[in-house]
């Protein structure tokens, strides 16, 4: 159950920082006892390029931005409740599907997929909510 967790570690765990935003606006917001993480483009974080190799490695990326977003703000994939995906084509849900069982293995959380037209040829982004856990989250 996702309202169970080991608060017992004295030491804060790392915490990478989130991937940059496109915009003007925060990569994850902590507010009443929730992580609230921004739509995760599959751009990697260091070229700020599309990997090559097709919609799966830009699906891949795009939930790699998510959990490193995720980790910046203390908390887990497991902590993650609600999931939204957007993409931009409906061939491409079974590898969504396959994607996201991949990221989430063991009780998956909520989840809202939608096809939409995403700006500057991106194919998929991926926002989530997530308890927070980590450090400044406010949780005894």
């Amino acid at each position: 159950m996702r309202t169970e967790f080991d608060h017992r570690s004295s030491a804060p765990p790392y915490q990478p920082p989130p991937p940059l935003p496109l915009g003007p606006y925060a990569p994850t917001v902590t507010a009443g006892g929730f992580v609230f993480v921004s739509a995760q483009a599959g751009v990697d974080p260091v070229t700020g390029e599309i990997p090559s190799g097709g919609f799966e490695q830009e699906c891949k990326q795009a939930f790699t931005n998510l959990m490193q977003a995720v980790a910046s703000a203390g908390s887990s994939p497991r902590d993650v409740v609600k999931a939204t995906v957007l993409f931009a084509d409906a061939e491409d849900f079974p590898t969504v599907n396959a994607v996201f069982a991949e990221f989430f293995p063991d009780n998956p959380p909520a989840r809202t997929a939608a096809i939409v037209q995403l700006m500057g040829n991106k194919r998929i982004a991926v926002d989530a909510v997530a308890v927070a856990t980590g450090a400044g989250a406010g949780l005894a």
